[in-house]
């Protein structure tokens, strides 16, 4: 593969997250009021997240992936790699955690009163932003390294 396919894969994987997170921000942005149609919009962006976040851990550590021939490249830039991994673990944890999270909320919304109802939203709004958050950190994360091993700037794109 040219560096060039390379530089347009990592771009598109680049832009697959980053267009979650923005999914993720948007349903969130909704209003907390209106519980049911609030709750379906963040579990579909939330799991569009979850999918995106599996598909570039799969794509980054799989076999041939970007990472190990990084580091046989650039074996300076191993520390960064294995941030770059653990960044995976912790994203991949936190992305399920905030599904589960979601999906009780549909389950415990019986017996609890509007106002509890309301406190678990925000608290899930609130653990998403926290993914949100994750998730931008890795992405810059991924662009220093790739900067690093190939002196491109993914630029301001996605």
């Amino acid at each position: 593969m040219s560096e060039s396919t390379k530089v347009a894969s990592i771009r598109s994987r680049r832009e697959a997250l980053f267009q979650a997170a923005v999914g993720l921000e948007d349903a969130l942005a909704g209003p907390i009021g209106d519980h049911e149609r609030w709750r379906l919009r963040v579990a579909m962006a939330v799991d569009h997240a979850v999918a995106r976040i599996s598909e570039h851990i799969a794509q980054t550590e799989g076999p041939g992936n970007i990472l190990d021939e990084i580091v046989a490249m650039a074996p300076r830039l191993d520390r960064q790699v294995k941030q770059l991994k653990v960044d995976h673990e912790h994203l991949e944890k936190a992305a399920h955690t905030l599904a589960l999270a979601v999906a009780e909320l549909s389950s415990e919304h019986d017996d609890l009163t509007p106002e509890q109802i309301e406190d678990a939203a925000i608290a899930v709004r609130n653990q998403a932003v926290e993914v949100m958050g994750q998730i931008t950190r890795h992405r810059q994360r991924g662009a220093d390294l790739l900067y690093e091993a190939y002196h491109v700037d993914l630029g301001n794109s996605a």
